[in-house]
């Protein structure tokens, strides 16, 4: 025959099924908050993949920016090069064709004090690369002798040590300068070729086309055509 429990014993077993209860639920709510943190760091793993991945695309396309303005300049500054030894090229030729039959004064000698002897001694520092000497001999020149007869000449290779320089307006004044001070001298042909050249270096492509143009009817069997057509051809083709 079973002992009846006590008011005692029923209460205690009563309190510890209330705590046994009390304990599976604190342990849900810290599976549940658990899970919750676990989805939490999963977002924020996902958001920073996500941001990682548009930093390093950002990144690329400006690395490639770069790359691209680096192969502009890279370019350009092979072009410039070119263009300056051509420069140098094309002076030297003229200087030999044009002034193979230029005054002269023998080695040895003391030059006299001539128009002549000046300009020539211009010349020579022209040919030998002193280009700011040169022009400051070649503007005494003309300030002095701008009625000589080689005035036209001074004034044209005046445009030439500009041109080599790259100084293009300063080119193109002396060049157009031959054309309006010494009309029909024998340098105009070669004054309108290297004029449309200055023109077509300060991006004045229009004029360039009309000046090279005028080159080529105006004197159609000078040297100085023919450069202008090849000229014009190499501007239709960058076009």
């Amino acid at each position: 025959m079973r002992t009846p429990l006590s008011l005692a014993a029923v209460a205690a077993i009563a309190v510890l099924a209330s705590a046994g209860a009390g304990a599976q639920s604190k342990g849900e709510r810290i599976e549940v908050l658990e899970g919750r943190m676990e989805a939490i760091e999963r977002k924020l793993d996902s958001q920073a993949f996500v941001e990682m991945a548009r930093q390093l695309e950002t990144q690329d396309a400006e690395i490639r920016r770069l790359r691209g303005e680096v192969e502009r300049l890279q370019h350009e500054l092979e072009r410039a090069r070119a263009q300056q030894k051509d420069q140098y090229v094309d002076l030297d030729a003229r200087l030999k064709a044009a002034e193979a039959a230029a005054v002269t004064v023998p080695v040895g000698t003391t030059p006299p004090a001539s128009p002549e002897a000046e300009y020539q001694a211009a010349i020579n520092l022209l040919r030998d690369g002193q280009y700011d000497p040169a022009a400051a001999a070649l503007r005494d020149f003309l300030a002095k002798y701008k009625d000589h007869e080689l005035a036209s000449n001074a004034l044209y290779w005046l445009g030439e040590a500009h041109y080599v320089r790259r100084d293009y307006p300063a080119a193109l004044a002396a060049f157009e300068g031959v054309l309006r001070e010494y009309p029909g001298a024998r340098k105009s042909p070669d004054a309108l070729l290297k004029a449309g050249y200055c023109q077509q270096e300060l991006k004045r492509y229009d004029s360039a086309r009309a000046t090279l143009a005028r080159v080529m009817r105006d004197y159609p069997d000078s040297s100085a055509a023919a450069e202008a057509e090849a000229r014009l051809k190499r501007l239709a083709e960058a076009q």
